[in-house]
């Protein structure tokens, strides 16, 4: 029975970092990259996007708000796979500075996709980690600059 390839999953892909990610990967892993994204056509215009370099991702629909979702790419890699090898664990969510919405609101928003979303990502995949597999979480550099988060606080509120 031959052994199931080699797979490395990048989620929030569609974009940015994530599609540059799968990007290199498409170039240098010995495997099949999966790109997924939470909005499907923007996912495989993304993936599209890649095969017209001559890459070949293949693209799965996530919403890291949807343990049903986790739960569908989850039983994928079980049975296309056998597991997976690397995860990189990228999609999350960034408000604008100028963003005109009171603080608290993107504040919830942004707490539960990129805690909690990337928590249950963690805990539907990583039994399927073979040995010797990857875990990387992927964090921008204005999420790095959280440390300034008091003072906008500090200038936003009334006391």
């Amino acid at each position: 029975m031959a052994s199931a390839p080699q797979v490395a999953l990048v989620t929030g892909a569609n974009k940015g970092i994530g599609f540059a990610i799968v990007q290199q990967l498409c170039r240098q892993f010995p495997g099949d990259v999966v790109l997924t994204a939470r909005d499907e056509a923007r996912g495989r215009a993304a993936a599209q996007q890649l095969q017209a370099e001559g890459l070949s991702p293949r693209f799965h629909q996530l919403d890291i708000h949807d343990l049903q979702s986790i739960r569908v790419l989850r039983d994928f890699l079980r049975k296309e796979y056998g597991g997976l090898d690397v995860l990189v664990n990228n999609a999350a969510i960034v408000f604008k500075p100028a963003d005109p919405t009171p603080l608290h609101i993107p504040a919830e928003v942004t707490r539960k996709t990129n805690f909690f979303g990337t928590r249950a990502v963690c805990t539907e995949l990583l039994p399927l980690m073979k040995a010797q597999a990857s875990l990387v979480l992927s964090f921008s550099v204005l999420s790095l600059s959280a440390h300034l988060l008091p003072k906008v606080l500090q200038e936003q509120s009334d006391f």
